[in-house]
Parts: structure tokens; sequence; C-alpha cells
């Protein structure tokens, strides 16, 4: 009997992920924003930046910063997605995933347009439990958190280390209303708040559980782009997207060189 190319266990091709698309030659760190569409905003910060390819939710381009290569892959919205991202790259051999996204703040010292760096999450999503150790946190690589705030500082942008909760979904999950003349359910805020979150997203949690699982270096930096305390969001978004990805690419460039 001939063997199968691919299996339902294992349904990679070969070495080629059923999900990712992959370039010839593999960065060690790779950038993760949510959205596709911030994937090619990396040519204003990488050298030498191409778009490898997409597939669903997954767009990834690959550049270089300081001679070091450097990836970058959408994981689409929410745990499901991010967890295909996270495990397609460890087993691709990537080492450094940093998620660069956006976050709603819940600490009143957070302002729009600051800079959270995740050294923890607290547990919250049902995504990342598949791959947490047991316990109220998530911790990010200690190494990582240490390269983003140390870059932030060099780049002169506003924020600190902090705590952050990954929901499971955008409107109910968030405390949002699900109707425009809904009420929505903030208590779900204060008692994420009363655990030790300072901002809330969707994606974080899973990219810090399933690193330390898989044996990636991982963390996230977070841009305060809606504060759930004021109710503010930040229109103008581009300039804080830019910095995001800079400042992720210098820690990646940093992990990578031992720097």
């Amino acid at each position: 009997m001939a063997m199968k190319e691919r299996s339902a266990i294992w349904p990679w091709k070969g070495d080629v992920p059923p999900h990712l698309p992959r370039p010839d030659n593999m960065p060690k760190a790779f950038l993760l924003p949510g959205d596709p569409g911030r994937v090619d905003k990396a040519a204003e910060v990488l050298d030498d930046f191409r778009i490898v390819g997409q597939n669903r939710e997954f767009r990834m381009g690959v550049g270089t910063l300081d001679g070091v290569a450097i990836g970058i892959c959408s994981t689409g919205i929410g745990g499901a997605s991010t967890e295909i991202v996270m495990v397609e790259l460890a087993a691709l051999g990537v080492e450094v995933a940093i998620r660069t996204g956006g976050m709603g703040a819940l600490a009143p010292d957070l302002a729009l347009g600051d800079f959270l760096i995740a050294a923890e999450a607290v547990r919250n999503s049902g995504v990342a439990a598949f791959y947490a150790e047991p316990g109220e946190r998530v911790l990010a690589d200690i190494g990582i958190v240490t390269l983003l705030d140390t870059a932030r500082g060099e780049l002169g942008l506003p924020g600190r280390p902090g705590t952050c909760a990954t929901a499971d979904g955008y409107y109910r999950a968030q405390g949002r209303p699900d109707r425009p003349d809904g009420d929505g359910t903030p208590a779900i805020l204060d008692q994420l708040a009363a655990r030790g979150a300072e901002g809330i997203e969707m994606e974080a949690e899973i990219v810090l559980a399933a690193g330390h699982a898989l044996g990636l270096r991982a963390g996230a930096v977070l841009a305060v782009h809606a504060h759930r305390l004021s109710d503010g969001w930040l229109e103008d978004y581009d300039k804080t997207q830019r910095d995001l990805l800079r400042l992720g690419a210098m820690a990646a460039a940093r992990a990578v060189a031992g720097r």
C-alpha cells in the first residue's frame, strides 16, 4: 500500500505546513500581529522586506534588521488561529515569537497610544488552557520582556511592563454589548482587573502559553488603542502601529543576536 502524503493527525505535506506560507530560509524570530493588513507595514521598519505569501488569515513577510532575519506573520483574530501559528512556526524551527498587537486598557495610568509589555497574562483563554501549566498566571520569557522594555525606552515610547488578559471573544467576552442599544457586562472587566489584568486583548495568553510549552522564547507588546475605563478610542493608529513593529523588531533581532 502506498504511504499517504498527509495524515489527519499531522496534516503536513513533508516539511510544508497546512496553513502557513513558508519562505525558503526561515527566520529564527517572528513578529505576530493579528491583522494581515499590518504585515505589509513591516516594510517601513525592516530592510529588504518582501511578502512570502498568504493563506487564509495567515499573511507572512520576511526582512532584516541590523543584519538579522526577522519574519512577520499575522495570526488572525483569537486563540484558535493563533495556536496554529505558534505550533507551525515552532515545527519550522522558529525560536522567538513576539505578539505585536492592540489592547483595551484596564489601568488608569495607561493612556491611548501607550505600550504595555506583557510580562504575564492572567489565565482566561480556553485555547491557552491546553498549553499552560497549572496556576493563575502565564509568564512571558523574562529576557524578551527586558529586551522589549529596553527598546521601548530607547525609542522614547510611553508604557511599561504589566499584566494582560486574553478573551476568547470580542463582544460579550470583553463586556461589550452585542447590539447598539445594549448595556454589555462591565463586571467581566472588573473581575479581570481584580485579578491583576491591566489590559484585555485576544491572543497574547496563547502566544505565551504555547511558546513556553513548545520551547520558544515568547513575549508580547500591546499598544493601547482603546481605553475601557474612559471609553476612549485611538482613531489615528498608523504611527502607533509602526512604533509597535519597530519596538518588536528591535527586541527580536537582539534576542537572535544574543545582545
